[in-house]
């Protein structure tokens, strides 16, 4: 059984209009680590391939082979908007993520936003990002790492 971390939060998207009621996906994280070594942990391609997966490619459009998890084969990233180590936003496989940290004494906050869902599809989507977040926090802390095996009962918790 994997140790899980708290959910993220299913919220109104209220940045859009036209496309109906959509929702966001919310998450925090802190780590007790400097912000730079968290930023390298989610975006330098050989620390990504020990917790999340391949990276190949380049120019901001990238492409990912998942060691685990709930999609098999490559996984499409483009990268809109980079101000590291603080501010990312990509498009995975056509979906806005936006990922922020800031470091505080010796605290290091990440807020993930997973943008643009219909609220019937965060059921599916809400697991699979706390799933990675948590992949994320085991090799921080030189944990092993969860299997995704755990993850798809938490989908009535993102209705």
């Amino acid at each position: 059984m994997t140790t899980m971390s708290m959910l993220g939060e299913v919220r109104p998207e209220h940045d859009r209009t036209g496309d109906g009621d959509l929702v966001l996906l919310h998450y925090l994280r802190s780590f007790r680590k400097p912000v730079l070594e968290v930023w390298s942990a989610a975006t330098e391609r050989s620390q990504l391939a020990r917790w999340f997966g391949t990276v190949v490619g380049g120019n901001g459009n990238l492409t990912i082979e998942p060691l685990d998890g709930p999609i098999s084969g490559p996984i499409a990233v483009r990268v809109d908007h980079c101000q590291a180590p603080h501010e990312l936003v990509v498009h995975i496989d056509g979906c806005l993520l936006e990922a922020s940290m800031t470091q505080v004494g010796v605290v290091t906050t990440v807020e993930l936003t997973r943008r643009h869902l219909y609220p019937a599809d965060a059921s599916a989507v809400g697991p699979r990002w706390q799933y990675l977040l948590d992949r994320l926090t085991a090799y921080l802390d030189y944990r092993p790492l969860p299997r995704w095996s755990d993850y798809p009962k938490l989908a009535a918790e993102y209705r």
